[in-house]
């Protein structure tokens, strides 16, 4: 009997040690609420929640990207051969890349089209096979030594706690020496997320309205200069022009998609399912026009390649 007795002992399931109480607060049933849990969606901190249902049509910014190419160049016509050995490069944050509606009165279409993030990348000169030690460029050749050259890149910016517009400092500067080679290879010196150094409001970006809009902005300043002097590497002579050296831009653009935009469509009334531009009581197909149309962009395909 006692082995027995034993034996139902150690059937017997064992009981739980949580309390029904507690395994109830650690989910959501739908009739509690407490701290931990799940908040309802109604009531007054929630009213700005989307409801989700369909009623938000345009909310997204279109994420570009856009390459540009210039030559770095320091002659210029009418400087006295002194060398403009600094290249500032400017963005017009005032333009639409995605205008549907370049009828649009009242500033309708306008956005402000920013730049996020901005890569510069430079090309090496190129070194010749054919004579041990030299690179070949427009002007002849060169030593390895007179081939290597310094980038010089920074991001410029106004103090937002004084001398505004007054004076522009550098921010994010980068520093590259950049040597010949011979399979060239595009040679990156900057990068800058232009959303991390201005989020905290400390510094400006750098606006100007010299000859042109106040939406002119420079997202960043390069110099190529002697790595052993730091005098400029070209000599700005307009008689005797250096080779130009490829810079390559590439800017991640955020472009927010106007309210007010506009595709051609048409609605047309007839009586007959099988002739849908057939009138046969009524007016002739007038054809579709440009009308108002609320834009949005869901998804991105590559369905032609």
């Amino acid at each position: 009997m006692a082995r027995k007795q034993a034996a139902s002992k150690r059937q017997r399931p064992a009981r739980s040690r949580t309390h029904p109480r507690a395994r109830l607060a650690q989910g959501y049933d739908g009739r509690h609420s407490g701290f931990g849990l799940q908040p309802s969606s109604l009531g007054g901190p929630h009213m700005y929640q989307s409801g989700g249902n369909g009623s938000v049509n345009t909310k997204h910014e279109l994420g570009l990207q856009v390459v540009d190419y210039f030559d770095y160049q320091t002659a210029e016509a009418g400087t006295g051969n002194v060398p403009q050995y600094v290249s500032n490069y400017f963005w017009n944050t005032d333009q639409n890349l995605i205008d549907t509606n370049p009828s649009a009165t009242g500033g309708q279409d306008s956005t402000f089209c920013r730049v996020r993030k901005v890569c510069v990348w430079i090309m090496p000169q190129v070194a010749d096979t054919r004579v041990k030690g030299a690179v070949t460029t427009f002007a002849g050749s060169r030593s390895n030594a007179e081939a290597m050259y310094t980038v010089n890149c920074q991001v410029p910016a106004y103090s937002a706690l004084g001398a505004f517009g007054t004076k522009a400092f550098a921010t994010n500067v980068q520093v590259t020496n950049v040597l010949p080679t011979i399979n060239p290879r595009w040679k990156k010196v900057l990068t800058c997320d232009l959303q991390k150094t201005f989020q905290s409001g400390v510094m400006l970006p750098v606006f100007t309205g010299t000859n042109q809009t106040l939406a002119d902005q420079c997202l960043f300043q390069l110099s190529i200069v002697d790595p052993t002097t730091g005098e400029p590497y070209q000599t700005g002579d307009i008689g005797a022009p250096d080779q130009g050296i490829r810079v390559k831009v590439v800017m991640s653009v955020d472009q927010p998609i106007a309210s007010v935009g506009a595709a051609s469509f048409a609605l047309f009334k007839n009586e007959d399912f099988s002739t849908p531009f057939t009138p046969q009581n009524g007016s002739a197909y007038p054809g579709t026009s440009l009308q108002y149309a609320q834009i949005d962009l869901k998804k991105t395909l590559d369905n032609m390649s």
